[in-house]
């Protein structure tokens, strides 16, 4: 199990902090630091400790002379919650002899860092983990004769056996691959040429955006490289959106990542980027599900067509990020978007971290795929057509062979319970790139 870790940072003591959590493992928050004022030197540091299993950490404090810009010195004369074997809880207090360590020394750009280690989490994410799914007929569209017409009629669907994604894409997993792609000359700007910034294309289409070509987008570009935003959310923390699920992304740039981590892993790319069709038969590389494939994997239980996509026919804010009366928000984000680190759901988590008490769900497809309602919307390979349904083979359906959008399928924070049902069928130009947009992988089984 690995060790996880969380930063809560005090610049100019007792009047701002900044904190640094994971999903996985601890999180520190609301930290309040008082210097007392009988010139005994002594700070009172109060802080609160969240563990997704409950476990008992290990609390260190650091001390910056630079307003936070390095954590060199120890705090060393201290007591109360630090240390080995700090059990998770509110009000957490640490006694800081400071006069004991740094005599008569007056800091002007003091900053202290708390930082909780623990183990991780049971749901520790492994990137682009793949489920396999067998063969076999399922029972397609809108059961509960609740939805659109689309939805209907319901149809038997046959599919081969194939492997679908745990988890969505992250922005990390999106991140890497594009320094891998820039390396090899892949990515252009709008018109053509080396790429230089904004919005990203490739082979003529757009991809994906950058901070600098949509503000809420959570991938910068600075000095030739890729990475990815931090934001601040509940209790003044700074939460890396690494782990969270990839937006702003095209139906193009989605095809793109599955091509480029094939080729990258060498695996024979599936889809043509000259004409953006499907090779056929069917490659070994990695693809967007059809969505039958999704749908499949969503809902179906090999007897039963759940509503979500988490094996329950209700909806709530500890089984999904979804907009409920509000927005779900589970780590109180202060900026769009309101994701949530893929896999947050798994029963270990705080619904919303401002509510420490109250946790999610074991949010599971019946296969054992994530955030399958809510999140994000995720793209799937087929094009869109109102009237597929009564036209549909039975035999791995992959949509109609040409059309103006593309579907998407799961809802998102962005999208009430009505989207978020496995059997709505959403659906976009392939070109539109937004803040509630993203996609999980497919592939063929070995």
């Amino acid at each position: 199990m690995k060790a996880m870790r969380a930063v809560w940072v005090i610049l100019s003591v007792a009047l701002f902090g900044v904190g640094y959590g994971y999903a996985e493992g601890p999180v520190v928050s609301n930290v309040r630091v008082t210097t007392r004022t009988d010139g005994s030197g002594m700070v009172d540091i109060y802080y609160d400790l969240y563990h997704p299993q409950g476990s008992a950490c290990t609390v260190t404090l650091y001390l910056s002379k630079d307003g936070g810009a390095s954590y060199p010195y120890a705090v060393t004369s201290a007591t109360g919650d630090l240390g080995a074997g700090v059990a998770p809880g509110a009000n957490r207090h640490v006694l800081w002899d400071a006069e004991a360590d740094y005599p008569g020394e007056h800091i002007g750009r003091a900053s202290i860092q708390v930082e909780a280690t623990g183990p991780g989490g049971t749901g520790d994410i492994i990137p682009g983990e793949m489920i396999s799914i067998p063969a076999g007929a399922f029972q397609m569209g809108d059961p509960w004769n609740e939805g659109y017409s689309d939805e209907r009629p319901l149809h038997a669907v046959y599919l081969n056996a194939y492997k679908i994604g745990k988890y969505e894409v992250t922005n990390r997993e999106y991140a890497e691959i594009l320094n891998w792609a820039k390396s090899r000359g892949y990515l252009e700007n709008n018109g053509g040429g080396t790429y230089t910034g904004g919005l990203i294309y490739a082979y003529g289409q757009p991809l994906a955006d950058t901070e600098t070509s949509s503000e809420y987008s959570q991938l910068m570009y600075t000095e030739g490289s890729f990475g990815v935003r931090s934001c601040f959310g509940y209790g003044v923390q700074l939460f890396s959106m690494e782990d969270h699920p990839m937006v702003y992304v095209s139906w193009y740039g989605a095809v793109c990542y599955c091509n480029w981590l094939s080729e990258q892993q060498g695996l024979q790319a599936c889809y043509d980027t000259a004409t953006w069709t499907r090779y056929e038969p069917v490659r070994n590389g990695y693809r967007l599900p059809t969505e039958a494939e999704w749908e499949r994997a969503a809902a179906w239980d090999g007897s039963k067509h759940w509503r979500y996509g988490m094996t329950s026919d209700t909806i709530d804010i500890t089984r999904a990020n979804y907009y409920e009366s509000g927005f779900a928000n589970p780590l109180g984000l202060t900026s769009y978007p309101y994701t949530s680190p893929v896999g947050w759901y798994n029963g270990e988590h705080p619904a919303r971290l401002s509510t420490p008490g109250t946790l999610t769900k074991n949010a599971r497809s019946p296969v054992g795929a994530y955030d399958m309602s809510g999140n994000v919307w995720e793209w799937c390979h087929d094009w869109y057509s109102s009237t597929y349904y009564g036209l549909s083979p039975y035999l791995n359906p992959t949509g109609p062979t040409s059309g103006s959008y593309r579907l998407l399928r799961g809802g998102s924070w962005h999208a009430d319970a009505s989207d978020c049902r496995a059997a709505y069928r959403g659906v976009y130009s392939p070109y539109y790139r937004y803040y509630f947009i993203g996609f999980r992988l497919a592939c063929a089984s070995d």
